[in-house]
């Protein structure tokens, strides 16, 4: 008879369940997964934590609610503005700009920032702030400083307004349901809508 003390000892389970940094990447990884297949309205704690492996608390020590949930996840997806050296062409400055917020708005995943926009109701309302001043501001600042190294506005034409009016462009594209816009769409909006109110030198 074989007894305890003679059994083989079981080896210990490894265990697979995460922590720290690589939890959260599975939270983040998990909302943007659930923005993308049943939207704004529809994503639950419940869901995000079964798709992310782990359990409701986990969620509730980090987040108080699912709007601030979804606002972190969305800002680590948000890629950081891009610098453009003084020496770039105007019409070259442009596209790096116009590029990086098309990216900001279907690169990052797909829908997220399509689903937020579309939920259209006061829950989402801090989440478009979030999308505005992390990508939006900065794009219009950088076309302001473009037109100013380039000769300013055209006569009759207000900088500021130059500078919005590319990025609005790109994200009624998006908000309105559209696919990404292409290059030859970005170039249109800059060849025919922002170069001719720039007094180029």
């Amino acid at each position: 008879m074989t007894t305890s003390a003679q059994r083989p000892a079981r080896p210990e389970p490894s265990s697979t369940r995460r922590r720290g940094e690589a939890l959260q990447r599975a939270i983040f990884d998990a909302v943007i997964e659930q923005l993308g297949t049943v939207g704004y309205a529809k994503l639950s704690t419940n869901r995000v934590a079964a798709a992310a492996g782990t359990g409701k608390a986990a969620l509730y020590r980090r987040w108080r609610n699912k709007d601030e949930l979804v606002r972190d996840a969305l800002r680590d997806l948000l890629p950081a503005p891009p610098e453009i050296p003084p020496d770039t062409p105007l019409r070259d400055g442009l596209l790096i700009l116009l590029r990086y917020l098309n990216q900001a708005l279907y690169d990052s995943r797909g829908t997220a920032f399509q689903a937020v926009a579309a939920a259209g109701d006061e829950e989402t309302a801090q989440l478009r702030v979030l999308f505005h001043e992390s990508v939006t501001v900065p794009c219009e600042r950088g076309v302001i400083e473009l037109i100013k190294r380039h000769g300013g506005a055209a006569p009759g034409a207000s900088e500021t307004a130059i500078a919005a009016a590319g990025p609005a462009m790109l994200l009624y594209h998006c908000v309105s349901g559209q696919p990404k816009s292409t290059d030859e769409q970005i170039e249109s909006v800059i060849d025919d809508l922002l170069l001719p109110l720039i007094a180029r030198r």
